[in-house]
């Protein structure tokens, strides 16, 4: 389906929904270009699945579907070449969940987690609420397009106290989808210094046409000092479904990751969270491709009107991109200058890292109306 074909069909007009993004929005009077989350409502045909499940009015205990865990572990075969084992696959209610519990569960308290930032706040905050210390590592900036600073994060390594390192891949907000050297030279060094690896995965069903995901755990030689978080949220707009799979391959870290889900009454699944991440991997395969195809032309919309002006990061994979309005920016955020003279709302620069004041994340899931718009706003500021 063409992008202008799936905009008519799927966009929804949120302006008076009950939802965090626009009501923001609206309380602002901004255009909200913020939180990661759609303005596409799902396939016709996993709604009228959920219909079919709520109009039964069954509503007691529930279990997976059956066929559940061949249908999760076929899309990530077909889709990412990599192979998921059932026997491997934990379950929380979401990614940010995921990282409180894995944290607690395989590191102690007073430990070290490094972490390559600008990154999405929660990684941080995660680390910091669990009593463990957060070692950042600022990566490279070339114009736009990310890189690890493997110099810097080895003399990190080198103290012995970072005990793992916490991955976005691909990358929130800088957009990267990271190349196998990539990753083979951050696992190396990882392995090489005993450092267990985090993998936070749940943007990896957005990948530009021109791009391609590595899983982590796709590396084989890594994955008994890996940890997978893999969930299709984001993929499909799930955000009010909180689910999301941990996946261990290491029996050892798998045992102590499951003994405290079992102390703290936290490993149950939410069967009905489930169903939509179900049904999307059934039916939403030709919906999400043609997703892909609507952010992947809003950005190349923004940046060919925008790039002259602002630094853009080189969006490959996820719908969000970090912009660098610098010399633009008459404000200590560029976030709150955007709000007072463009009306748009974005994610402030600064809550990925300290330094990113000039910085904001624009959202480009949405309809290349609303990316118009935006772009005729920061047209604005440029010519004041």
């Amino acid at each position: 389906m063409d992008s202008r074909s799936f905009t008519k069909k799927y966009y929804i007009d949120r302006r008076k929904a009950n939802t965090v993004k626009w009501q923001r929005g609206r309380k602002l009077n901004c255009l909200p270009l913020w939180i990661a989350d759609m303005d596409f409502k799902d396939d016709e045909r996993v709604i009228e699945k959920l219909k079919e499940f709520m109009e039964k009015g069954d509503y007691g205990y529930g279990n997976l579907p059956e066929d559940y865990y061949d249908v999760f572990i076929d899309w990530h075969k077909r889709r990412n070449n990599v192979e998921y084992r059932r026997d491997t696959i934990r379950f929380t209610k979401g990614a940010v969940d995921a990282m409180y519990q894995v944290i607690y569960a395989l590191t102690n308290k007073g430990d070290s987690i490094l972490i390559n930032t600008p990154l999405y706040p929660p990684f941080k905050a995660s680390i910091k609420q669990c009593g463990r210390k957060p070692v950042e590592v600022s990566m490279i900036d070339n114009d736009g397009y990310f890189t690890f600073d493997y110099k810097a994060i080895e003399r990190k390594f080198k103290s012995g106290r970072i005990k793992m390192l916490m991955l976005c891949s691909p990358h929130n907000p800088v957009g990267r989808v990271f190349k196998k050297g990539e990753l083979e030279e951050l696992f190396d060094l990882c392995h090489r210094y005993h450092v267990l690896i985090l993998s936070d995965e749940v943007h990896s069903d957005i990948i530009m046409p021109d791009q391609e995901f590595i899983p982590s755990l796709a590396l084989k030689k890594y994955r008994n000092e890996m940890i997978s978080l893999v969930a299709a949220s984001k993929s499909f707009s799930l955000a009010v479904f909180s689910h999301c799979h941990v996946i261990i391959p290491n029996r050892k870290l798998l045992r102590k990751f499951i003994d405290y889900q079992q102390k703290h009454h936290s490993g149950s699944v939410n069967a009905f969270n489930a169903l939509p991440t179900y049904y999307n991997y059934i039916y939403g395969e030709q919906w999400l491709d043609s997703l892909c195809n609507v952010v992947f032309e809003n950005y190349q919309y923004f940046s060919k009107e925008l790039s002259p002006y602002f630094e853009i990061s080189n969006l490959e994979g996820s719908y969000l991109i970090f912009v660098n309005i610098g010399e633009y920016n008459k404000d200590e955020s560029a976030s709150k200058y955007l709000i007072e003279k463009c009306g748009l709302l974005c994610n402030d620069g600064e809550s990925f890292a300290k330094g990113y004041n000039n910085w904001v994340r624009i959202n480009l899931a949405t309809s290349m109306k609303n990316i118009k718009k935006a772009v005729m706003a920061l047209k604005g500021i440029i010519e004041q």
